[in-house]
């Protein structure tokens, strides 16, 4: 009988002794991204448009950045971007005489985290795609808006980086 009491009052010992679930409070992934970031190297960003009939590329420059990210919710992120160095414009096609898109900074995104990944979207349009480890952000952007023709910019797949600054 003392074998069947010990062995029947041995699991209900260990579950006594379980730490309650609030003592391990995690961060949200949005709050894990919160911080500064940066691109360590100029990102090749390329102007594109449909200016001259069918949407293409014809200039391209170099762009360093900084992201301010900030934690809105458990699954939300507000980034704002701004600049720390932009090259000129090579050209690479024609845009048949109509002006580059301006850009200014800051830029304000709005960030929607899943898993390890995250779409951004200025004015609820999607601007781009990106996933991210504690330390590096990856992705595309693809910038783009449609008001007398189609005009924006966009980066190569995956060719958009940044680290977390200390």
């Amino acid at each position: 009988m003392k074998k069947l009491l010990f062995i029947v009052l041995l699991p209900l010992l260990f579950w006594s002794c379980q730490k309650s679930s609030s003592s391990n409070v995690q961060l949200s992934v949005a709050r894990q991204m919160a911080g500064n970031w940066t691109t360590p190297n100029p990102v090749t960003f390329y102007y594109s448009s449909d200016g001259c009939g069918s949407y293409s590329r014809y200039g391209s420059f170099k762009m360093k950045v900084n992201w301010q990210i900030t934690a809105t919710s458990d699954n939300s992120i507000s980034v704002t971007w701004n600049l720390v160095s932009i090259s000129g414009v090579t050209s690479i096609g024609s845009n048949c005489g109509l002006a580059a898109p301006p850009l200014s900074f800051p830029q304000d995104y709005v960030g929607i985290v899943t898993g390890s990944k995250f779409s951004m979207d200025q004015n609820q349009t999607l601007q781009g795609v990106f996933n991210f480890t504690t330390d590096i952000i990856t992705g595309t952007m693809n910038q783009k808006d449609c008001l007398l023709y189609c005009g924006g910019f966009s980066t190569d797949q995956n060719t958009f980086i940044l680290t977390r600054v200390n």
